[in-house]
């Protein structure tokens, strides 16, 4: 028996506000590192900027929770993770990634990463490469029966990792030994392999899941 709730990945939420909220943000942090403007014109819209944060936060930061939001095990069971970093369609830095669970267990993603998120000329930055397959070999992990934590982590870089095009990620959990579990994945461009990763990931014992599960229920997701 796990110890964490699975994830039915097949069952994707319908999008809310929060969600659009968090694909308009994109499209602004997309155009401010795009955009043309410059001098005056970028100091302008930093203040409309400000005043739009300064709504969210309010006067004195009174609106503003000490964490992110969670949903309740029944909706993460339905794979409603919307704030997570990389999965999440409500969190502005997430490309965000959909996951699909394959006909022999394994989970793929397929998506585009855009210019937000370059490292050299063209290409994806290798941090987020890594946090890609990093979240999708946990992924894989969790659709296994095995939700751990990651041990150690490595990325063997084969190529340049394009942003624009159809990116596709697949991963699987290769073993578990105990509360070892090792996993395994790729990205690749239109066939071609640019990265590999090479995961160990730890069980958690039911303390610390008991520690996760108190902390997120002070962070009530709202809606």
């Amino acid at each position: 028996m796990s110890l964490m709730p699975l994830i039915d990945y097949s069952d994707v939420p319908a999008d809310g506000p929060a969600e659009h909220l968090a694909a308009s943000l994109r499209a602004l942090l997309d155009a401010a590192v795009t955009s043309d403007a410059t001098g005056d014109e970028q100091l302008e819209i930093a203040a409309a900027v400000d005043e739009l944060t300064h709504r969210l936060a309010g006067a004195n930061g009174e609106r503003l929770a000490h964490g992110m939001p969670w949903p309740p095990v029944e909706r993460m069971r339905r794979g409603d993770r919307p704030y997570n970093a990389l999965l999440g369609r409500a969190h502005p830095m997430a490309p965000p990634m959909p996951v699909t669970v394959c006909d022999d267990g394994s989970v793929m993603s397929e998506l585009t990463m855009r210019a937000i998120h370059e490292g050299p000329a063209g290409y994806v930055h290798g941090g987020w490469v890594a946090a890609l397959l990093d979240q999708l070999l946990g992924s894989a992990n969790i659709v296994s029966g095995h939700p751990a934590m990651t041990g150690e982590l490595t990325i063997r870089y084969r190529k340049g990792t394009p942003y624009g095009v159809p990116l596709v990620l697949r991963a699987r959990t290769d073993s578990v030994n105990e509360r070892r579990v090792h996993a395994s994945g790729e990205i690749t461009v239109a066939g071609k392999v640019t990265a590999e990763a090479k995961g160990l990931f730890i069980l958690p014992t039911a303390e610390r899941v008991a520690e996760i599960r108190k902390v997120a229920a002070t962070r009530v997701q709202r809606g």
